[in-house]
């Protein structure tokens, strides 16, 4: 039996005509008859009452219970040919910070998708120490984090970096060069960027000092930064969406705080289903990475710090 064979029974069936069946499936009516027949002979008995004069279509005992079946065997049939399609899709899950999800590589996220249809992408986000945990138990299979933790079944490479600013109204009181003393906790929106930014806050400003307000979103900033004296400290990637939505900007300031470096961590050992996906990936997060003005190579930045 075939799929054109079934087909053609079925419409026939819903048309109640042999004329009506071929022109809904575009055929002549000698292909709808042929196909008839040849199914019958398979199945060893008559599906169809044939009578000279007789328009309409009548089934026989036995094609009135092959009705259902044939139902039946068409979803099936479809069915396996979304299996076969759905064999060449990969989904890859990525779990990532807020900032870098929101900010630093929504460009890419489009990018691939656009370049990789068969590539599905879920993004989550998560804070640091939990997506450690989602690539060691394999429920993501690319995380991006600020911070390394050590575990055995994950590499960890940096993947890139980016100088931290000072970030504040248009209409504030602050300027490139800034000198840390200058600026007051109490007006600070403080977000904690990882550990060496926090040995860093600490060197200027008091623990015991609470700023204005802390979060925990990079994309919180601008709800806080709504007033000319309050300043924050954030990434350029983050600085760079934001400052083209609102009346903010940015300065250097002296001392300025260590670059923030993320970590790209994945399971030692993939599928190798998932190894494909991944390496496609990494290949665009490299083109990515080389082409944005935000952001550099690890690399990059450790030959610069080097050559000076």
């Amino acid at each position: 039996m075939t799929y054109e064979q079934i087909e053609t029974f079925l419409t026939v069936v819903t048309c109640g005509n042999i004329t009506a069946a071929a022109n809904e499936l575009f055929v002549t009516q000698s292909t709808v008859s042929s196909r008839i027949q040849s199914l019958e002979n398979e199945l060893g008995a008559p599906l169809l009452i044939r009578a000279k004069g007789h328009h309409s279509v009548e089934l026989t005992g036995y094609g009135q219970s092959f009705v259902p079946i044939a139902s039946q065997w068409t979803s099936l049939w479809k069915h396996t040919q979304s299996l076969k399609a759905a064999a060449d899709i990969s989904v890859l899950t990525i779990a990532s910070i807020d900032s870098v999800n929101n900010y630093t590589l929504v460009r890419l996220f489009n990018q691939h998708i656009e370049r990789n249809p068969n590539i599905k992408l879920r993004i989550h986000t998560h804070h640091s120490n939990e997506i450690h945990g989602l690539v060691q138990n394999r429920i993501a299979d690319i995380g991006f984090v600020f911070s390394r933790v050590n575990y055995p079944n994950i590499i960890s490479r940096p993947v890139y970096r980016e100088l931290m600013y000072l970030i504040c109204r248009k209409d504030g009181p602050y300027h490139d060069n800034m000198e840390c003393a200058e600026l007051s906790t109490e007006n600070e929106v403080f977000l904690r960027w990882g550990q060496d930014y926090q040995q860093w806050h600490d060197r200027f400003w008091s623990p015991d000092r609470q700023p204005a307000v802390t979060v925990n979103t990079g994309s919180t900033l601008q709800q806080f930064l709504n007033k000319p004296v309050r300043w924050a400290i954030a990434p350029m990637s983050i600085i760079h969406q934001l400052s083209h939505k609102s009346d903010l900007t940015y300065y250097k300031l002296k001392t300025p705080p260590p670059p923030r470096i993320c970590y790209e961590i994945r399971d030692r050992n993939p599928t190798l289903g998932q190894q494909k996906a991944i390496d496609i990936f990494h290949r665009e997060l490299e083109d990515y990475i080389d082409s944005s003005p935000d952001i550099c190579t690890f690399e990059d930045w450790m030959l610069r710090e080097n050559a000076d």
